[in-house]
């Protein structure tokens, strides 16, 4: 059975391939009545060993990704997240967010992170959670990362 495919070219840099071919959705999450829900993500890494490494995020877990509201993955979003932070949460929540991208998570962790997750605030006056992501060697089945903030 083949897929339906079709590619779209958004950037010079950036290729969507959709796969049209129907499933049913297995997951606990629900669309909006006007947009869709991520609810899987598959990625392949390029280390700085040069070989690649792929990581599916699954958003329908007990991972701690649900209520994810944005994937920053370099000097520039995390330039405008800290910004952000600053204007809404105040200087020492931006450099948190800027600290943690420009440093490694864990002293033995072979590189900084690769992308940070933020989710919404669990409730009015919290902070969002800010998950630094893929710097580190060992990665725990089923234990959630502690937000950096």
């Amino acid at each position: 059975m083949s897929a339906l495919k079709e590619e779209k070219i958004v950037a010079p840099d950036i290729k969507l391939v959709y796969d049209l071919t129907e499933k049913p959705n297995l997951t606990n999450l629900q669309a909006k009545p006007d947009r869709a829900v991520l609810a899987n993500m598959r990625l392949d890494l390029v280390l700085p060993e040069d070989n690649i490494m792929t990581v599916d995020i699954d958003f329908d877990t007990t991972s701690g990704y649900h209520g994810n509201t944005m994937m920053v993955m370099d000097d520039f979003g995390v330039e405008m997240l800290a910004t952000a932070f600053a204007v809404k949460y105040g200087q020492e929540q931006a450099d948190v967010v800027t600290k943690a991208w420009q440093q490694k998570q864990q002293q033995d962790d072979p590189r900084k992170p690769t992308y940070l997750l933020v989710q919404k605030p669990e409730s009015e006056g919290a902070l969002p959670k800010v998950y630094a992501i893929c710097g580190t060697k060992k990665h725990e089945n089923d234990i959630a990362p502690d937000s950096i903030i």
